[in-house]
């Protein structure tokens, strides 16, 4: 009798394990624009973002919508007991709780670097800084509230240092944006997010291994997804070789979807203008890009590369290439993510999949681990 109660006790126990496994597990889905939130599996809104223009107080990219629409997405959160961080920064905003928040995402590019053009920084202090400002604003919401509030921050695929363990004791997360490792700026066409890439180049995988080995425990990372993809013009038919890695027209940037149009950073005059080249994954399919996930609409040509994890398109007629991913890729990354015992993944952006979350029910392979 006691042996049948070991054993269907052990049974309960990891039954019990393997749920709390699955719901520790994050989601963390950046709200750029209105869009259809599935918050049965996003377990964390980041809304961006927050800019720091002048002083300590944060401009909001999006100040006619924040009193009406942060409200709301707070409280159909909440219900579903999901929360919303405010993200402070981004590519444009990186210069310089009223709303019943649960934290503060905060995306600086980059600690040490330039980014955008008008950024101004300090190569030899930034980080150093950087943990400063965090260990106060740490003690400053300890002081301020009751309940916990998390702080998180949006980082390179590179760790901020050598040592990064300081960073793991004041932060709950580090968000690492796999993601836009090759583009246009380069003078070959690539992965715009691969899982692993040939050795000295980056990947999402090489990635979240250097930030381990700096110091930064697993279960405080998060892998970055992109739900977009970014096209370039190439110099040859890449069907030919059918290499993901043939020369482009370096700096030359192509139309991308529906929603690429001329931009300019309102925040930094010094950054030309332009389009972006990029493609929301719910587009390549309404613009008759792609006719399934699987397979394109002619002249588009897709391919699958077993290097990379990642698929491609390529237009002969044009010599447009874009590199993306979908749901198998994705699937990749949520299972590599669940395997090295990540805290979870993270997405770039909720709005850009499909209106049946097919991107994001790949993601979260990274909580049922059913790979």
């Amino acid at each position: 009798m006691k042996g049948y109660l070991f054993v269907i006790l052990s049974l309960y126990f990891i039954k019990v394990l393997h749920a709390a496994t699955k719901n520790d597990k994050v989601i963390i889905g950046y709200y750029q624009s209105f869009s259809k939130i599935d918050f049965d599996r996003y377990t964390h809104i980041n809304y961006a973002f927050a800019v720091m223009i002048k002083g300590n107080t944060p401009v909001w990219s999006d100040p006619e919508s924040i009193e009406t629409q942060l409200p709301q997405l707070v409280s159909a959160a909440h219900k579903k007991n999901v929360k919303v961080l405010t993200s402070i920064g981004g590519w444009t905003g990186s210069l310089t709780f009223r709303f019943k928040l649960d934290g503060i995402d905060i995306d600086w590019e980059y600690p040490g670097r330039q980014g955008a053009g008008c950024n101004t920084f300090d190569e030899k202090n930034d980080v150093k800084n950087f943990l400063t400002l965090l260990k106060e604003l740490r003690q400053a919401i300890r002081r301020e509230f009751k309940e916990k509030k998390e702080i998180t921050i949006a980082a390179f695929v590179n760790p901020l240092a050598a040592d990064v363990s300081g960073f793991a004791k004041v932060l709950d997360r580090v968000n690492v944006m796999t993601y836009d490792i090759n583009g246009a700026w380069n003078a070959q066409t690539g992965p715009n997010a691969p899982l692993n890439a040939p050795q000295g180049q980056i990947s999402f995988s090489s990635s979240i291994e250097s930030w381990i080995q700096a110091g930064m425990p697993a279960h405080q990372l998060t892998g970055g997804l992109a739900f977009y993809g970014r096209s370039t013009t190439a110099k040859v038919n890449m069907l030919k070789k059918k290499s993901l890695y043939q020369d482009q027209v370096q700096g030359k940037i192509p139309q991308g979807d529906q929603d690429d149009t001329f931009s300019q950073d309102p925040y930094c005059s010094k950054d030309p203008g332009g389009l972006s080249g990029t493609w929301q994954y719910s587009h390549l399919l309404s613009q008759q890009v792609l006719k399934t996930a699987q397979k394109a609409r002619k002249p588009w040509v897709r391919t699958w590369d077993k290097a990379t994890s990642t698929p491609w398109l390529f237009n002969p007629k044009t010599n447009i290439f874009i590199s993306y991913d979908d749901p198998k890729s994705i699937s990749k990354k949520a299972c590599y993510a669940h395997n090295k015992h990540l805290a979870g993944v993270m997405v770039w952006a909720i709005n850009q999949d499909t209106d049946q979350h097919d991107l994001l029910k790949a993601a979260y392979k990274v909580k049922t681990g059913k790979c």
